[in-house]
């Protein structure tokens, strides 16, 4: 076979696998080029095209001026970085909203490769850069969050006019169903992945869940390593070199490590590793190498913890979080039932709960919310508080099962049945083609190239 007919062999495949083929991104939108109508968008402060990686798709890196507080849209403003991929205006908009930080480069979400459509990626409020200066803590809230996207709809609906579908995982998914929460009608369809929703600060219900996953063997082997960690600490913090532990202290850090272990454990991994848990004779040198590639015991550092202090705000005030178990190790620990978010920073900060938010988000889900897809893992801990939807209102809920179904669940991780299921709602949803091939199908064509979110993306600790 010559190098041109393989190419067109390769295409018709393609062509085959997903019923319609990519085209390149339009360069002009009504007589205008789509640079100079992004920058036109009242909110935009400014705007810088990029080189996109990605075949038939533009790439800006943009900011978006928000009020501090949205009852007062003339008060203190912030800007929030935002990234546009464009392909076309008539093509669906993913309306990608990110729980922490936006990468500022061309990358391409499995929604928005599998819809061929435009990705508009947001920053939530309050991580750096998108702060105001001087920092108002109480307006970091879910409400004042929902608000800021539904700034951003309603600024780029007139330049994007085919539907639009709201996203996001962890965190970011978490915010998806906020804004559809406070604003129902912004955009047709929401996809949230791996969105828990908890209550109270040391959600009791993450215990009982965690403590039931994977086999009994495992489970006691995971309890011995946590034991064998806590009696070594004193020989685990002297790995704690860099960076620093001020805010914490080693010791409480490493406890804290050490609690954690069986939460994160199956949260990003699966049993598969539980073969690789140290045994009795493992030195302190191997106990702590294998808790840091579980835990990654930096992540109690001061530069951590502050560099994610706007979730530890959130998670202190209505989002919430999971209690740790200490089930078999109550003789060993020195900081029992202080593993919770209020005592991390920002530092000096009030940080009251509201108690009743998140059960009022539950109701309106199960009981209101319009074409709604939840995408779960089944061994991950934070479905223990997954969403219930109801098909009544054309909602559903989805688990990946299996060794895959952790916190990096998504769409073509679904049985084929799941899958099939999931991508025909999305289709008639948005009125939109949606590639139905295999992973491996998808890699033939670059432009359907899906950047997976990474455990910092995921974060939700």
């Amino acid at each position: 076979m010559g190098k041109r007919t393989a190419l067109r062999f390769v295409a018709l495949i393609v062509i085959a696998a997903f019923g319609f083929v990519a085209l390149p991104a339009r360069v002009k939108s009504g007589g205008q080029d789509i640079l100079d109508r992004i920058r036109d968008t009242a909110g935009v402060v400014s705007v810088v095209e990029e080189n996109s990686n990605i075949p038939g798709t533009r790439f800006f890196r943009l900011e978006f001026e928000q009020p501090v507080d949205h009852n007062i849209p003339v008060g203190p403003k912030f800007n929030q970085r935002v990234t546009i991929l464009h392909r076309d205006v008539n093509a669906p908009t993913v309306l990608e909203i990110n729980g922490y930080y936006v990468i500022p480069s061309s990358v391409q979400f499995e929604l928005t490769a599998l819809l061929q459509a435009n990705q508009v990626h947001v920053e939530h409020r309050y991580f750096l850069p998108s702060r105001p200066d001087p920092v108002s803590w109480p307006f970091l809230n879910i409400a004042q969050s929902a608000a800021d996207h539904h700034a951003i709809v309603t600024a780029f609906r007139p330049l994007y006019t085919a539907k639009w579908v709201s996203s996001g995982a962890s965190k970011g998914g978490m915010a998806s169903v906020y804004h559809r929460f406070y604003y129902p009608d912004d955009v047709d369809a929401t996809v949230a992945y791996v969105a828990p929703s908890s209550h109270g600060t040391q959600d009791p219900r993450y215990v009982a869940f965690v403590a039931s996953l994977g086999s009994t063997k495992c489970r006691n082997r995971l309890l011995k390593f946590q034991r064998r960690a806590l009696k070594k600490r004193e020989k685990l913090v002297r790995f704690m070199d860099d960076p620093s532990y001020d805010i914490l202290g080693k010791d409480q850090a490493i406890e804290f490590a050490i609690l954690e272990m069986p939460f994160i454990f199956w949260q990003y991994e699966d049993a598969d590793l539980c073969s690789e848990i140290p045994g009795a004779d493992a030195s302190a040198r191997q106990i702590y190498n294998f808790l840091d590639r579980v835990v990654f015991v930096n992540s109690f550092s001061d530069d951590a913890l502050t560099y994610f202090e706007a979730y530890y705000y959130q998670s202190a005030t209505e989002l919430g979080g999971p209690a740790v178990g200490e089930a078999g190790l109550e003789d060993l620990i020195r900081y029992p039932g202080q593993d919770g978010p209020v005592i991390l920073p920002p530092l000096g900060v009030e940080k009251p709960f509201e108690p009743e938010l998140m059960p009022m988000i539950e109701r309106f889900v199960l009981e209101e919310a319009q074409r709604v897809l939840f995408i779960y893992g089944e061994n991950d801990p934070w479905s223990t508080n997954a969403f219930a939807a109801s098909a009544a209102n054309d909602s559903y809920r989805l688990f990946v099962t299996g060794r895959e179904g952790n916190h990096n669940s998504d769409i073509e991780k679904l049985s084929s049945a799941d899958r099939s299921f999931a991508l025909g709602k999305l289709s008639e949803w948005l009125d939109a083609p949606v590639a139905r091939a295999t992973a491996s199908e998808l890699s033939l064509d670059p432009s359907y190239r899906i950047d997976r979110r990474t455990r910092k993306e995921l974060f939700l600790r």
